[in-house]
């Protein structure tokens, strides 16, 4: 019989090859492009519907004068700020009594007024509840401000310019490189989380139907189960490079040759380590974590005789790897601490953080120690779930040796 590494070849090459060659590959490229576009797209229509809902609107219950003054005030403002950045301004005819038309202009939930502005520049009122004071009342003030600053300037007849700097001009500024390294970091993590998240499942998917077909049992006929398990690791781990090449080449002919994407995604800082020891770290770290992973959802799956109980099963795995994404994102904005040296050490979040680490820091060492540590626990990771997948696959029992040929020596 061939030895476990042969083996685990031959498993591997016969899995990406049915993969690739298969139908559905071509669905397993688009769906990560599609999915990724309209989250994109919805996430800032969302974000944009929802910061414009929560933007405050108050009442002029005033003169036509000082409504005019008021708003040529918030226009000025906006015009060096954004529209968002102020409450919208709405003018309402003034009643007989405009205190008492404040408190029904509260109370209409049709017009949705926050606070209702009443009396005059010189002699102003804002109505309405206490917690809009840090929001609504200190915008309010700055515009009330401008437009009495400009109504007494007016008045005085003295006009001022608006002011203006001589710029002088730098390549880079080193508070700029820290925001955009940190938002480039969290970046890079979630798109490795995701990613590798996504293809595991896959994986596993792939591994229960194999089970129900009773193609395990053939494979196993003929090769040690272990290098089942391990040709189908390294099978996936190849058609997910694959795939995050093609995607890679996809949007960089893109970004090349059409002004969409390079407008759209505007990288002005290189990361810390440079981009390309950086494209080689994020291979590297990818590689790392779909393997840590991946055994983990086989010898899960392994336990799952159908679909549904793999989504059983899965939704703690998913869930326990959403909060080391979030145990790997206290490296991004942490100066000091416990929980990064915890992220650091603990295997499956190694992987994020260090790839942060690249992002904002130009050291190379600590990258060659964090490799050979995780590889270290890629081996004991699959060792073990290469166990738990032959005892549960096959139901082989008596006790099995995590390293056997320390037990053969002994």
């Amino acid at each position: 019989m061939m030895g476990l590494f042969e083996a685990a070849w031959v498993i591997a090459r016969r899995d990406f090859i049915a993969t690739v060659y298969s139908r559905t590959f071509i669905l397993f490229l688009l769906m990560p492009l599609f999915m990724f576009g309209v989250a994109t797209m919805a996430g800032q229509a969302g974000a944009r519907a929802d910061r414009e809902a929560q933007q405050a609107q108050v009442a002029l219950v005033t003169d036509s004068q000082t409504v005019a003054t008021l708003q040529a005030a918030r226009d000025a403002l906006v015009e060096n700020t954004s529209e968002l950045s102020f409450p919208q301004l709405r003018a309402v005819a003034p009643a007989e009594h405009p205190d008492i038309q404040a408190r029904a202009l509260l109370a209409d939930e049709t017009a949705a007024y926050s606070a209702v502005f009443t009396g005059t520049l010189d002699h102003p009122v804002l109505t309405g509840p206490s917690k809009i004071d840090d929001n609504v009342g200190r915008r309010m003030a700055l515009i009330l401000d401008r437009a009495r600053s400009e109504t007494a300037l007016a008045g005085a007849h003295i006009s001022v310019s608006q002011a203006g700097f001589q710029r002088v001009l730098t390549q880079e500024a080193a508070g700029n490189l820290h925001s955009v390294r940190h938002v480039m970091a969290r970046v890079a993590q979630t798109i490795i989380f995701a990613v590798t998240l996504l293809l595991c499942t896959m994986m596993v998917t792939n591994l229960i139907e194999e089970k129900s077909n009773k193609v395990i049992e053939v494979l196993a006929a003929s090769v040690p189960l272990d290098a089942v398990f391990l040709g189908k690791l390294i099978a996936w781990l190849g058609v997910s490079l694959l795939g995050m090449a093609l995607w890679s080449g996809v949007l960089g002919l893109l970004y090349l040759f059409t002004q969409v994407l390079s407008q759209w995604v505007n990288v002005p800082v290189a990361p810390a380590i440079g981009w390309p020891i950086f494209f080689v770290l994020a291979l590297l770290y990818f590689t790392s974590n779909f393997m840590l992973l991946g055994a983990i959802f086989l010898s899960v799956g392994a336990q799952a005789s159908n679909v549904k109980e793999i989504q059983t099963i899965s939704m703690p795995i998913t869930i326990m790897q959403v909060m080391i994404l979030l145990l790997a994102g206290t490296v991004v904005s942490a100066s000091g601490g416990l929980l990064p040296w915890a992220a650091f050490i603990f295997p499956l979040s190694s992987p994020l953080s260090m790839l942060a680490v690249a992002v904002q820091s130009e050291t190379l060492w600590p990258h060659l120690l964090a490799l050979v540590w995780q590889v270290l626990w890629i081996a004991i990771f699959v060792r073990i779930a290469a166990v738990m997948f032959r005892q549960t696959v096959m139901k082989s029992g008596g006790k099995v040796s995590l390293f056997p040929s320390l037990r053969a020596k002994s």
